[in-house]
C-alpha cells in the first residue's frame, strides 16, 4: 500500500506542475494582450484530510499525499483598479475638453494676419484714410473693402462656432452607442462568469475582459460598480443603474427641448436624463453648452456693438452725392453682419461729411474712426479692441488650463497604471523562471514514478527468487 501512495503522490505532482507549466505558457502568450492579468497557480499540500487512506506507518506515522493545483488565481489589486478608473475618467475629461476648445480656438486664427484683431486694425485705419482725404474714391473703396473683410471674418468665426457645436453634439449622441455596446458586453460577461464560477471553475480571462470594459466606461462617463455574491457586477452610470446581472439598460440620444438644436442622453427604460461629473461626456457637454455658447455670445456682443455704434454715426452723416440716413452695416449679430449693399455698391455714399455739400469734410468719418478709442464695450469699461483681445485671451487661458489639467491627470494616470501593471502585468523573466521550476519539479515527479516502478519490479519479480 505504501508504494501505491507514493505513486499516487507522484502522479498528482505531475498533474499539478503541468498546470503550472500551462499557466506560465498562457501568461507568456498574453504578455502584450490589453487588460490581461497574470495568473498564478495555488499549489496546496494534500494532508491526511485530503485522502481516504487512513493507514498509519508504525515508524513514521501518517504522511502527506502529494500536491494539488487548487486554484489558478488572477494577480490583481482591486483598490488600484478603483483608483485607475477615477483618474482615467478625469484624464479623458480634460483631454476631450482641451481638444474641443483647441478646435474652437482655430476659428479665430489668433494671432495671425487673417485674425479679427488684424481686421479691426485695418478697419480703423481705413476710416482715418477717409478722414485724411474725404474726396478720394480709393480711400472710400478701401473702407468698404476693409469693412467687408472684417464682417466676413466675424461671420466666418461665428459659423465656425456653429459647426464646432454641431460636431460636439454628434459626439454626444455617439457616446450613447459606445455606452450601450460596453454595457451589453458586460451583461453578457456577467452571465458567462456566473455560469463558469458557480460550477466550480474560474473565469479569469472573462473577468479580465469585464475589467477592461469597466476601464473603457470610466473614460466615457462617471461610473460606480460592485461585485455581487453570484459573481456578477452591478454598474451604475451616474446614479442610475446601467447593468444588473445579465441585463443592460440602453441609453438613447433625443432632442433636448431645453437646448434647441441639441440632443441629450436618456435611459430608455424610464426616460431619466444621463448625468455625469467626469469623463468624455462631461467634457463634450461643457464645451457644447457652456464654452462655445459663451464665446458666441461675446462675439455677438462685439459685432452688435460695432454695428450699432457705426450705424448711429454713419446715418447722421452725408456722402459725396448728398445721401444721408444710411446704415453702414446690416445685421444684428456676428452671424449676419455685413456692409450695407447700397454703400458697398456706391462708395461715394460713405457718410464722411457732417453736412450736405461739404465734399472735403471728413468730420463724421473722424467721429467713426474715434470709436476705436471709445469705451463702448463691457458696460463702458473697454474699447472694441480691448474687448476682443480680452475675449480671446480668456478663451486661450481656458484652453491652456484644460491642457494643463490633462497633462497633470495624465501623469497621475501613468503613475497609477505603472503600479497597476507592476501587480497584474506579465514579467517574461519571472514567467520563464516559474516555467523552469515547474519543469524541474515535473521531471523529479517523473523520476519518482520511475523509482517506484523499479521498486515494484523488485517486489513482484525478484522477491523470493
Amino acid at each position: 500500500m505504501a508504494l501505491s501512495i507514493g505513486l499516487d503522490s507522484a502522479v498528482k505532482a505531475l498533474r499539478a506542475h503541468q498546470v503550472v507549466v500551462d499557466t506560465a505558457a498562457h501568461n507568456i502568450a498574453n504578455a502584450n494582450t490589453p487588460g490581461f492579468s497574470r495568473q498564478r497557480v495555488l499549489l496546496r499540500p494534500i494532508g491526511i484530510s485530503g485522502s481516504n487512506y487512513f493507514g498509519r506507518d508504525a515508524l513514521i506515522g501518517r504522511v502527506g499525499f502529494g500536491v494539488d493545483a487548487h486554484d489558478v488565481n488572477r494577480v490583481r489589486d482591486v483598490f488600484l483598479d478603483f483608483q485607475a478608473r477615477q483618474t482615467l475618467g478625469s484624464k479623458a475629461q480634460w483631454d476631450t475638453h482641451a481638444k474641443a476648445l483647441g478646435k474652437t480656438e482655430v476659428a479665430f486664427a489668433e494671432p495671425s494676419d487673417s485674425g479679427i484683431s488684424e481686421m479691426l486694425g485695418q478697419f480703423w485705419s481705413a476710416w482715418h484714410d477717409v478722414v485724411n482725404d474725404p474726396e478720394s474714391s480709393a480711400a472710400r473703396t478701401t473702407i468698404v473693402n476693409a469693412a467687408t473683410t472684417l464682417s466676413g471674418r466675424i461671420r466666418t468665426a461665428a459659423q465656425g462656432l456653429v459647426v464646432e457645436r454641431a460636431d460636439l453634439d454628434r459626439q454626444v449622441a455617439g457616446t450613447a452607442e459606445r455606452i450601450n455596446s460596453a454595457a451589453g458586453e458586460i451583461a453578457g460577461l456577467n452571465f458567462q462568469i456566473k455560469q463558469v464560477e458557480l460550477s466550480g471553475d474560474v473565469a479569469n480571462d472573462l473577468r479580465d475582459r469585464r475589467d477592461l470594459l469597466l476601464d473603457d466606461l470610466s473614460k466615457i462617463a462617471q461610473i460606480s460598480y460592485a461585485e455581487q455574491a453570484d459573481k456578477t457586477v452591478t454598474v451604475y452610470l451616474g446614479s442610475h443603474e446601467l447593468v444588473q446581472s445579465n441585463q443592460a439598460r440602453t441609453v438613447a440620444a433625443i432632442p433636448d427641448l431645453a437646448n434647441p438644436g441639441m440632443r441629450k442622453l436618456i435611459f430608455e427604460i424610464d426616460s431619466e436624463d444621463v448625468t455625469t461629473t467626469s469623463g468624455e461626456l462631461r467634457a463634450l457637454l461643457d464645451a457644447r453648452d457652456v464654452d462655445i455658447p459663451g464665446m458666441r455670445t461675446k462675439l455677438d456682443q462685439l459685432a452688435s456693438g460695432l454695428i450699432n455704434a457705426t450705424n448711429a454715426l454713419h446715418s447722421t452723416g452725408f456722402g459725396l452725392d448728398g445721401s444721408t440716413g444710411l446704415a453702414f452695416f446690416t445685421g444684428v449679430g456676428a452671424v449676419d453682419m455685413d456692409v450695407n449693399a447700397v454703400v458697398a455698391a456706391a462708395p461715394q455714399k460713405v457718410a464722411a461729411a457732417s453736412g450736405a455739400g461739404l465734399p472735403g469734410d471728413g468730420s463724421n468719418a473722424l467721429r467713426i474712426a474715434d470709436l476705436q478709442s471709445s469705451l463702448a464695450m463691457a458696460a463702458g469699461t473697454q474699447t472694441f479692441d480691448q474687448y476682443y483681445a480680452n475675449m480671446v485671451s480668456v478663451f486661450g487661458a481656458d484652453v491652456k488650463r484644460s491642457e494643463g489639467q490633462a497633462e497633470s491627470s495624465g501623469l497621475l494616470v501613468d503613475h497609477i497604471e505603472s503600479l497597476r501593471e507592476s501587480v497584474k502585468g506579465v514579467n517574461i523573466d519571472e514567467e520563464v523562471t516559474n516555467l523552469n521550476q515547474a519543469q524541474k519539479a515535473y521531471q523529479a515527479a517523473a523520476r519518482v514514478i520511475s523509482v517506484i516502478d523499479e521498486m515494484l519490479d523488485t517486489l513482484i519479480n525478484r522477491t523470493a527468487v
